[in-house]
């Protein structure tokens, strides 16, 4: 099984996509992608049984800015390695925003558990959203 539990459950990915319908070599990186997605939109302490699941508020970070970015860099790479244990080796980089944005965004590069290396890009904007998304570097 390449899918997590919540997958196997719903049957389904975040975005609706039935998890029949993805080729099986892919369901584990969309599976971990749906978790950090998860993880990174979930405000610390707002689950009873998981205080620390999830990251600081944003609109905190926004408001100590720049030494903001460090914090929220750390918070990822903190919350990743604890609640995400099919990555290890995480590293976490800012990213320089293209264009005039209100935007703050990381590349996030980790060894698979069960081998091979993966890369995502998150993006934070400042209503405290975040995406995350397979990370290819343009040449």
């Amino acid at each position: 099984m390449n899918q997590g539990l919540f997958e196997s459950l719903t049957g389904q990915f975040l975005d609706g996509t039935p998890v029949d319908s993805v080729p099986q070599k892919s369901r584990r990186i969309l599976s971990i992608m749906d978790h950090l997605k998860r993880l990174f939109n979930t405000r610390e302490g707002s689950l009873a049984h998981l205080e620390d699941y999830g990251l600081p508020d944003i609109s905190e970070i926004y408001r100590k800015m720049p030494d903001g970015i460090d914090e929220l860099r750390d918070a990822i790479k903190r919350a990743v390695e604890k609640h995400e244990p099919r990555l290890k080796n995480i590293r976490v980089v800012q990213r320089e925003a293209e264009g005039v944005t209100f935007s703050m965004e990381f590349i996030l590069s980790a060894e698979l558990r069960e081998g091979g290396l993966v890369r995502f890009q998150t993006v934070f904007t400042s209503t405290g959203n975040s995406s995350v998304s397979p990370w290819r570097k343009v040449e």
